[in-house]
């Protein structure tokens, strides 16, 4: 059984990079794109290219029926989607930056050629699937949390997975969290998410910055 930081050693970005620069064809198959703050990516399984992010946070969501279901974040050194052929799971995804991002491109085929010759123990893979499935099993989890339950609980996880830790104690938070962002993960009005915030910042757990998207910035959590 591998451990979380074992894993992390060998999926992050640099080691990522290696990987994908050893081939000689890396050049021809692998280019750099910008994707701005709110547009998508369109991927089904007939999907030629997949996408690992050097810079910045993308979401990833799934059509169910008349509504966008959200699946998973994805940061610096991920694969927001590896595609591969779930007779059980949607036929079509959206990745949508949450922040300016920097992607590298990837033709598909080229990417799991790599991964076959110099990921032999699918250290890629499990890293994806294990953060999948983590995402699936929150989301189950969530569906038996009240309200303030579901709040407080994606704030732990965002500080943990995103989270910036500093000297002093607190985490800072991605430009990306708001009120609305919170509402939207834990399924509550944008108000409901604000006075719960509001009453974590007047016990002095969090902090904000209060801008045109109300943006948080720290909590002690």
């Amino acid at each position: 059984m591998y451990t979380k930081n074992f894993l992390e050693d060998f999926t992050n970005f640099d080691y990522v990079m290696k990987m994908l620069k050893s081939n000689r064809l890396f050049n021809h198959k692998c280019h750099q794109i910008s994707l701005k703050e709110g547009n998508s990516l369109q991927f089904d399984f007939q999907t030629s290219k997949l996408y690992l992010i050097q810079e910045g946070y993308t979401k990833i969501t799934s059509q169910y029926e008349d509504h966008l279901v959200f699946l998973s974040f994805s940061k610096r050194g991920e694969f927001p989607l590896l595609l591969g052929r779930n007779d059980l799971g949607p036929d079509s995804f959206q990745v949508t930056a949450l922040t300016d991002c920097i992607l590298w491109e990837i033709d598909r085929d080229y990417l799991y050629e790599i991964l076959i010759t110099e990921d032999p123990r699918n250290f890629v893979l499990l890293n994806y699937h294990i953060k999948i499935s983590r995402n699936s099993v929150i989301q189950l989890v969530m569906n038996t949390f009240s309200s303030e339950d579901r709040l407080n609980y994606i704030l732990l996880f965002l500080a943990d997975k995103f989270g910036v830790r500093n000297a002093d104690g607190t985490i800072d938070f991605p430009s990306f969290i708001t009120y609305a962002k919170l509402g939207e993960l834990a399924s509550v009005s944008i108000s409901h998410a604000s006075n719960i915030v509001k009453n974590l910042q007047a016990q002095d757990i969090i902090s904000t910055c209060v801008q045109y998207r109300q943006k948080l910035t720290s909590t002690r959590y």
